[in-house]
């Protein structure tokens, strides 16, 4: 995994409204007709972001389709693209430094609507939603004491490095998006290398999730023309990294913070102990009392 220098990382505490303000992707969706929300000047800008990454021709009903679905979750997407903006400085220079397009900032919108606390019920976790073997397989801790699924750094250095392998893979955006909701094998089997021509092959699911990734990306181009308004982002905490096993009591008393406090701001940490090398975050404010 390639390390990043960064001191800062941008983690919202868990309110009610970061637990509460996941997407839901129902299992059935029923196509109507009607006015399309995107106008032609909207799918050529949709048209001329795709193109950089190997995409051409959203002008799509799907796309259309899950646009109209996610204006249905405007509170759910005002929060999401609140911490999508704190998470920013932390998430754009892993993806450059895997060769990787800047618009993947959008996937976990996605995936969590940018909950850090966020578990699936097929076992995802974090902003990314890695399942444990993929997050194992990318180097990444997931036990009784610590999961860094839910460690936005560490979790967005394993998501990076597993796209940038779908992508040297499948070398097109649609699969890449469909292989990380599927897996490698079920894009393989079913796409036959044309996401649009063979959706119908893949998992129900996965033929939602690629449109939704480009209505989000859509949304994001001016989310106040939705009625969507962002709130500003919290001010950060600071990241520092564990030498040694550290009881998390210890590190209780030495910043004078609650542990509620602590775990809403290091829900990787599971236990009662901290592994080394554990990335801890705390309050600007508390760390400088020290």
């Amino acid at each position: 995994m390639l390390p990043l220098a960064l001191s800062l990382l941008l983690l919202v505490s868990c309110t009610p409204k970061t637990k509460q303000t996941l997407l839901k992707r129902p299992n059935v969706v029923v196509i109507k007709e009607g006015n399309w929300l995107l106008s032609a000047r909207d799918f050529a800008h949709l048209d001329s972001k795709a193109v950089s990454f190997g995409v051409y021709n959203l002008k799509r009903s799907e796309v259309e389709l899950a646009l109209k679905e996610l204006l249905k979750k405007k509170e759910a997407l005002k929060y999401a693209f609140m911490r999508m903006r704190m998470y920013e400085p932390l998430i754009l220079p892993v993806l450059k430094e895997h060769n990787l397009p800047q618009e993947l900032k959008y996937l976990p919108v996605v995936e969590s609507m940018y909950n850090p606390f966020a578990v699936s019920r097929s076992g995802a976790a974090g902003i990314w939603q890695l399942m444990p073997t993929t997050a194992r397989r990318y180097g990444l801790k997931v036990s009784r004491e610590i999961d860094e699924r839910f460690d936005p750094l560490k979790s967005t250095l394993a998501a990076s490095r597993y796209l940038r392998d779908l992508f040297d893979e499948f070398k097109n955006l649609e699969l890449v998006l469909a292989a990380y909701n599927c897996g490698e094998g079920c894009v393989k089997r079913r796409a036959k290398g044309d996401f649009w021509k063979n959706k119908n092959k893949l998992p129900a699911e996965t033929r939602r999730y690629v449109p939704l990734f480009f209505a989000v990306l859509h949304i994001a181009k001016n989310p106040e023309k939705f009625g969507i308004e962002v709130p500003p982002a919290p001010s950060p905490p600071r990241r520092f990294t564990l030498k040694e096993k550290t009881p998390v009591d210890a590190l209780l008393s030495l910043y004078r913070i609650k542990e509620e406090t602590f775990r809403d701001l290091n829900p990787h940490i599971r236990g009662d102990t901290i592994p080394p090398g554990t990335n801890v975050y705390i309050e600007e404010s508390k760390t400088a009392l020290r």
